[in-house]
C-alpha cells in the first residue's frame, strides 16, 4: 500500500522490535510493551534500568530508523542491518558488534526434539551490538538459541550484565551442537555394531548422511573458533571490556566441540572405508563363485553343443544308451575341471 507524502507513517514508534527486556541491577528482567514503546519511553527505560536488551526484526523497513535512534557507532549500526552471512566480531571504543551463527527456529517446535540443523539451509545469522548499558540484536528469521534465552528470561533466569546475555545465546548454540554430537555418536555406534556383525544394508547411505551432518556442524564451529580467538588476541590489552572473558570461555568451549565433531567425522570416514572394503570383498566372493560355476559348466556346454549339431554321422545317434553316455561325459568333464581347479589351489583358504 502506498501512502501520500503527508500521510507517511512516523517512525517514532518501535514496533519493529520483536521484544525488549529491561534489566535491574540485580539481574532480574521484565519485558517492555513493544507495541507501545516509542523513542521517549525507550530513553526513559535506559535511564531507569541497568541495561536493556532490544531484539529487532531486520526485515522490517522501520528497523533502520529505530536503530539510528540508539546512538550506536556507525559501524555497529551497519553490522545490525547488514545481510552478511559470515561470522565476525569487532570492537570500536566500548561497543562490540558483529555476526554470529545460529540455527533457524520454527514457531511451535519442541526444543528437546530439535537439537541442530540438518542442512546449511537451516542456518541463521544473528547480528548484534553490545555496550555497557545495551545489547541490541537483529535477525531476518527466528533463531533457536535467541528464543531459548528469551524463554529463560521469562522463566526468571537472571543475568548480571549485557555481555552475559550474548554469551548465553552463543552457549545455547554450543549446547545444541554438543547434544547433536552425542546423537550422531550413538548413531555411529549402532552403524559400527552392524558393520562388525557383517549385517551391511544401508550403512553406506547412513554414513554419508552422518558425515554431511558433521560437516554442517563443523563449518560454523570453525568460524566461531577463529573469530573468537582473533578477537581475544587483538583486544587482549583492553582487559576491561566485558566481552573479552566471555570470548575466552567460548573459544575454549568451541575448541572442545570442534575436536569432538572432527573425531566423529573421522570415525565416520574410516567406517565408510571399512564398509566399502567389506562390500568389495563380498562382491569378489560372488564373482569368484560365479567364475567357478562358469568354469564347471563350460565343458558340459561344449559337449551338449557338439551333440546338438544338426549333422549326420553323429556318434551315439542310434545307440540306446546315447543319452546316458552324453550325460556321463558332461558330469565327468565337470569333475575333471573341478579337480584341476583344486589342483591349482583355486577355492582353497
Amino acid at each position: 500500500m502506498l501512502f501520500p507524502v503527508t500521510e507517511t507513517p512516523s517512525f517514532n514508534s518501535l514496533q519493529c522490535l520483536v521484544w525488549a527486556f529491561a534489566f535491574s541491577a540485580d539481574g532480574s528482567a521484565h519485558g517492555l510493551d513493544v507495541e507501545k514503546l516509542d523513542a521517549g519511553e525507550l530513553a526513559e527505560a535506559r535511564r531507569d534500568h541497568a541495561w536493556l536488551w532490544l531484539h529487532f526484526n531486520s526485515s522490517d523497513a522501520r528497523t533502520t530508523q529505530a536503530i539510528a535512534q540508539l546512538g550506536l557507532p556507525e559501524a555497529a549500526g551497519e553490522a545490525l542491518l547488514s545481510h552478511d552471512t559470515h561470522v565476525s566480531l569487532q570492537l570500536e571504543g566500548e561497543t562490540a558488534f558483529g555476526v554470529f551463527v545460529d540455527w533457524r527456529h520454527e514457531r511451535g517446535s519442541d526444543h528437546s526434539r530439535q537439537s541442530f540443523a540438518r542442512s546449511d539451509k537451516q542456518v541463521g545469522w544473528l547480528h548484534f551490538a553490545l555496550d555497557d548499558g545495551l545489547v541490541v540484536t537483529s535477525r531476518r528469521q527466528a533463531l533457536r538459541s535467541v528464543e531459548q534465552v528469551r524463554q529463560h528470561l521469562c522463566a526468571g533466569v537472571r543475568f548480571d550484565s549485557a555481555a552475559e546475555v550474548l554469551e548465553a545465546i552463543v552457549e545455547q548454540f554450543a549446547a545444541s551442537v554438543a547434544h547433536a554430537t552425542l546423537e550422531l555418536g550413538e548413531e555411529l555406534d549402532h552403524i559400527e555394531d552392524r558393520v562388525l556383525a557383517d549385517r551391511i544394508g544401508e550403512e553406506r547411505r547412513d554414513l554419508a548422511l552422518l558425515r554431511r551432518q558433521a560437516v554442517h556442524m563443523h563449518r560454523p564451529l570453525s568460524a566461531l573458533r577463529r573469530v573468537l580467538r582473533q578477537f581475544e588476541q587483538r583486544y587482549a590489552m583492553q582487559a576491561n571490556h566485558a566481552l573479552l572473558p566471555a570470548a575466552s570461555r567460548l573459544s575454549q568451549r568451541f575448541d572442545e566441540l570442534d575436536s569432538d565433531v572432527a573425531t566423529l567425522h573421522e570415525r565416520a570416514r574410516l567406517l565408510q572405508d571399512e564398509v566399502a572394503a567389506k562390500l568389495a570383498e563380498q562382491t569378489n566372493r560372488h564373482l569368484f563363485v560365479l567364475s567357478v560355476v562358469t568354469a564347471l559348466l563350460l565343458p558340459p556346454t561344449l559337449i551338449v553343443g557338439a551333440f546338438g549339431m544338426n549333422m549326420g554321422n553323429l556318434p551315439l545317434m542310434h545307440s540306446p544308451h546315447g543319452f546316458g553316455i552324453a550325460v556321463g561325459l558332461c558330469l565327468a568333464s565337470s569333475v575333471i575341471v573341478y579337480l584341476l581347479l583344486r589342483r591349482f589351489g583355486v577355492g582353497r583358504e
